[in-house]
């Protein structure tokens, strides 16, 4: 069978005709099937929403899950539809619709989507009878399902523009795509991990002995309890940041996967550097960089091109955001109920661990709570156990045909043209890796964020391990997710080995400005934990020294 596995630890099939692509950029470990559940209905729904609105030909991303793996085929838009998205091509082109959804998402979206999960994050499930935790976990979950299609549906803003940039740069100049998307740096301020609240908690810490003595001394859950409840401005920035960054989940978009709080250590050590470094802050393209850059564009496409890069710098934000307000935080609030019921469970004697009930569907859940039966205990155990055995590397990068190319786009008006390379343009950056080989001592990838750094590899394989990041280590991982923002101030470099040059590793190298190498397939297998390296953001090599 073309594209099978050969890792030998489960059976990986097509799930229908076509090909089907390995989704190893947003899922690093399988889901749990309460987030298989949630998640392919609500993507799609988000996505059909976002691409009927910009006119683009594929309908949606349809996705199916092979041992907790994700894999995805584009599906084209019904025949019925072509005319409708042609005129709305046509129409998102004209009036640049991205500008409006970039509005309603910060004028509207993005606050109340703070306000409704602040309302659920305020409700202590701890606090609650049986009964009532039941009706507050189901709330969590429709919050989540209408999260992940909130995320979705702007997806259009959010990558058709950097798109459309990138395939006119590459045409234009001839020149690699890479290099044109440092000058996106600093338009993206909380991929760089840079808040508001926490620029207002630095500033009351280091107007604050006491304050600096809770955050530096003890136990880094004890300190920041201590930091919530510590009088004055102190006291109260604290309690903004933490409330906005402590549920949202570390390193996935799947609820069985820890949140913030959860790691103290994590949020501590990032306050603690801040408050010693000050807080992050995007870098910024300098403007001999920009004008280097901008001399390699022919002058008959000068204004266009400027034209272009205005549109994507406004829009880069969402990259992130979408994710951080929506189904990130959604997520880790859903955990939080969920953890809850399984902790009631484990007194009850019926699951092991409070964590093994997110393990179960939906309606596994319900009935396990309920009393009305479900897996036992060491199937729940059993089932983790396999999940967290398995890593996106360990599935084929495709099930059933070969992949082939696009089909052809010749006869469609330029507004349709646009649209779909705009978006087949975006999706080869955001998924396809580097197929440049490694070599002993040389791991080669996507030169993602340019720069070079020598330091200690630190190989993480998933938010547990997040601890053992020391600051100026060079993360080296299989792929990251806007969750991971909280611990990317203490980086030197990125290695990762899935995602192209609009995945989330290579978008927050370039925020920091650190060097940034992505999609090198190998690099968790070739470069060995605590070894020096040098990373070359600009060429793509990472050197084992």
């Amino acid at each position: 069978m073309a594209g099978a596995s050969t890792t030998g630890l489960a059976d990986f099939a097509p799930p229908g005709p076509g090909t089907w692509l390995l989704d190893a950029v947003h899922m690093p470990r399988p889901f749990t099937r309460f987030q298989q559940a949630i998640h392919p209905p609500a993507l799609d729904a988000g996505f059909r929403e976002t691409m009927a609105r910009y006119g683009v030909l594929v309908a949606t991303l349809d996705y199916k899950f092979i041992n907790g793996l994700g894999y995805f085929q584009p599906v084209p838009a019904p025949p019925e539809e072509i005319p409708a998205r042609i005129a709305a091509a046509q129409a998102a082109v004209e009036k640049r619709i991205w500008r409006a959804d970039l509005d309603r998402w910060l004028h509207e979206v993005k606050p109340a989507s703070i306000v409704s999960s602040m309302a659920l994050q305020r409700i202590d499930p701890a606090a609650l009878g049986d009964a009532a935790l039941h009706e507050h976990i189901g709330a969590c979950i429709a919050h989540l399902s209408r999260m992940v299609r909130q995320h979705h549906s702007f997806n259009g803003a959010a990558i058709l523009p950097v798109g459309d940039f990138i395939a006119s740069v590459v045409e234009w100049s001839g020149q690699p795509a890479g290099q044109f998307l440092s000058l996106l740096r600093g338009a993206a301020p909380e991929s760089a991990g840079s808040f508001p609240e926490l620029d207002s908690l630095v500033e009351a810490l280091r107007s604050s002995a006491s304050g600096r003595e809770i955050l530096f001394s003890g136990d880094a859950g004890a300190a920041l309890s201590r930091l919530r409840a510590a009088p004055g401005d102190v006291g109260a920035a604290a309690t903004a940041y933490l409330d906005l960054v402590s549920w949202r989940l570390l390193d996935s978009l799947d609820a069985g996967d820890p949140t913030a709080i959860e790691m103290p250590e994590v949020l501590a050590s990032g306050i603690r550097r801040a408050v010693e470094d000050g807080a992050p802050a995007a870098a910024h393209a300098g403007k001999g960089e920009e004008a280097r850059l901008r001399d390699l564009i022919p002058d008959g496409h000068k204004a266009a091109y400027d034209d272009l890069l205005a549109e994507t710098r406004m829009l880069s934000r969402l990259r992130d955001e979408r994710g951080l307000y929506s189904d990130v935080w959604a997520a880790g609030l859903a955990r939080r109920a969920l953890l809850e019921a399984g902790r009631r469970l484990v007194e009850a004697g019926r699951l092991h661990e409070p964590a093994h009930l997110i393990e179960g569907d939906p309606a596994e859940i319900d009935g396990l709570i309920r009393g009305r039966g479900g897996p036992d205990a060491d199937e729940l155990a059993e089932r983790c156990d396999v999940r967290m055995s398995l890593r996106a590397t360990d599935g084929p990068p495709f099930l059933g045909e070969p992949p082939h190319p696009p089909p052809p786009l010749d006869g469609l008006p330029p507004a349709t043209v646009r649209m779909m390379r705009a978006l087949g343009t975006a999706i080869d950056a955001i998924f396809a890796p580097s197929h440049a080989a490694s070599e002993d001592g040389i791991v080669r990838g996507t030169a993602a964020s340019p720069g070079t750094y020598k330091g200690t590899a630190r190989l993480i394989a998933g938010p547990h391990e997040f601890t053992r990041i020391q600051r100026g280590d060079v993360l080296v991982t299989a792929t990251t997710t806007e969750a991971f923002n909280i611990v990317l101030p203490l980086l030197g470099a990125m290695v990762t080995d899935a995602g192209g040059l609009l995945s989330h590793a290579a978008i927050v190298s370039r925020e920091y400005g650190i060097p940034g190498v992505v999609g090198c397939l190998d690099a968790t297998a070739r470069i060995p934990d605590g070894a020096t390296v040098s990373v070359d953001g600009t060429t793509g090599e990472v050197r084992v020294l």
